[in-house]
């Protein structure tokens, strides 16, 4: 989030100084982002009845709920959230009365459900775009004597994301703790790209996304001893 984003949240709490509320007015009517995020949270603010004089509520409990919600907007790992929210219903339990603790609650749980409802609704957006295949890789068996061991490789992109796609045929079967392992090779240097178990007819398939910006020069694929290689230690089968 740019710098003048983050003035969101004290914008709508009315704790801006007047040159800064000034200054993030002028942002806002440029800002999509801003504004898509000020109709969301403005209408989840002044819906909740923070101003009953029966409940005893720091000014600015609001903004600090909101910035809690914001901030975990920006990660996506769950433990860190739980731990969150663990956090502050401590908090709301040992500094608040029930009353308030629910009605601070509701506010989190709102702006929640918005930020749920958001990252819904681009992944829906994602899933809506077209698929277009980039590059085709074909792989070859190392051995000439298995003929019918061979794969294809396939760059896709759909919307911002890329995803490598490995289909393969034929391949020998597995024993054991053994897996098939893909590398992606990089100025000499290999990276590893995933690992799968072919079916009973040879037959695998493997999805690795590419990081943004994420390139290689070649595709190898080896037969390991388990799924703990960080570099290459048995077989290669094939490789483009």
């Amino acid at each position: 989030m740019r710098r003048d984003c983050d003035h969101l949240i004290p914008y709508i709490a009315n704790e801006l100084k007047e040159s800064e509320h000034m200054a993030f007015e002028k942002h806002l009517k440029n800002c999509k982002e801003c504004k898509k995020e000020f109709k969301e949270l403005s209408e989840v603010w002044h819906a909740l009845p923070f101003d009953n004089t029966e409940i005893e509520v720091p000014e600015s409990l609001k903004s600090e709920v909101m910035e809690f919600v914001f901030d975990h907007k920006e990660q996506s790992g769950t433990e860190t959230f739980m731990a969150k929210m663990s956090m502050l219903v401590t908090m709301f339990k040992s500094q608040f009365t029930p009353v308030s603790a629910s009605i601070v609650g509701a506010l989190l749980l709102a702006i929640t459900v918005l930020g749920i409802a958001n990252v819904q609704e681009k992944n829906l957006q994602a899933e809506s775009m077209p698929i277009e295949i980039l590059t085709t890789i074909p792989l070859q068996a190392t051995n000439q004597s298995q003929t019918g061991t061979n794969g294809i490789a396939y760059i896709v992109q759909q919307g911002s994301e890329k995803n490598l796609v490995v289909q393969v045929n034929d391949f020998p079967e597995v024993e054991g703790s053994q897996v098939y392992q893909v590398w992606l090779l990089k100025d000499g240097k290999r990276e590893d790209g995933g690992i799968f178990k072919p079916d009973g007819n040879g037959s695998g398939i493997l999805t690795y996304q590419l990081a943004e910006g994420q390139t290689f020069d070649q595709i190898g694929i080896t037969v390991e001893p388990d799924a703990n290689s960080s570099q290459p230690r048995g077989e290669k089968i094939v490789g483009s």
